[in-house]
């Protein structure tokens, strides 16, 4: 799957937006404690690290933590803290949405509203989002696949189109629900195709050349 096809497919969450500031997510989609400082009023007294030190924050870590811990692989599947350092605008502390919350908690009841409204309108925008069609962006990329997937051939081509619409149950792909795009993705790029493609045969080849 090509860089293209997979930022597509796993987009990035709806932009947590608190007054002015936008709230950074690193790739596992932690929020930026850094970003929410400054919302808050960046305080110094509220810096992060404070936070962090807090005992009760670290046993609230623990906490995500161990639930998150999978026994039969053995890892972690997300730390609750990720803090990256020396990549320019990337740097900073990111936590996950429980932490966010506690965050906002620790600084004040009032941040902590604003918080949780910032969060409900981030939730429902996304979901007023997925009830919409796909992009045309999107629809290339479905396109790209149907086409690189059928090469040529207008059989491949149709069935693959017929199949993807009546999966999804829409008269034509450009129709398709954008919270169902990630799926449409992955069903046309592992689809087992019934029609063949039909490789030139050698005589006719050998015929050609003489």
């Amino acid at each position: 799957m090509s860089n293209l096809t997979q930022n597509f497919a796993n987009p990035n969450s709806q932009p947590l937006t608190i007054g002015d500031y936008s709230i950074r997510q690193d790739e596992d989609g932690r929020y930026c404690l850094n970003d929410l400082h400054k919302a808050s009023g960046n305080d110094q007294k509220h810096f992060p690290a404070y936070f962090l030190r807090n005992q009760q924050t670290k046993d609230l870590i623990s906490l995500i933590e161990s639930e998150n811990y999978d026994m039969q692989i053995c890892i972690s599947k997300k730390q609750a803290v990720n803090t990256v350092k020396g990549k320019g605008k990337e740097q900073g502390t990111y936590v996950v949405k429980e932490l966010v919350y506690a965050y906002a908690m620790w600084i004040s009841a009032k941040f902590h509203l604003q918080v949780i409204r910032a969060y409900d309108a981030m939730v429902m925008q996304f979901r007023v989002k997925a009830r919409q069609a796909i992009s045309p962006e999107q629809q290339a990329l479905l396109h790209e696949i149907v086409a690189r997937r059928s090469k040529g051939e207008r059989k491949i081509f149709a069935e693959m189109w017929a199949r993807h619409n009546r999966h999804f149950k829409i008269p034509r792909y450009a129709e398709l629900l954008e919270i169902h795009f990630p799926e449409a993705v992955h069903y046309l790029e592992t689809m087992e195709l019934k029609a063949k493609i039909v490789e030139p045969k050698q005589d006719l080849i050998a015929q050609d050349h003489q």
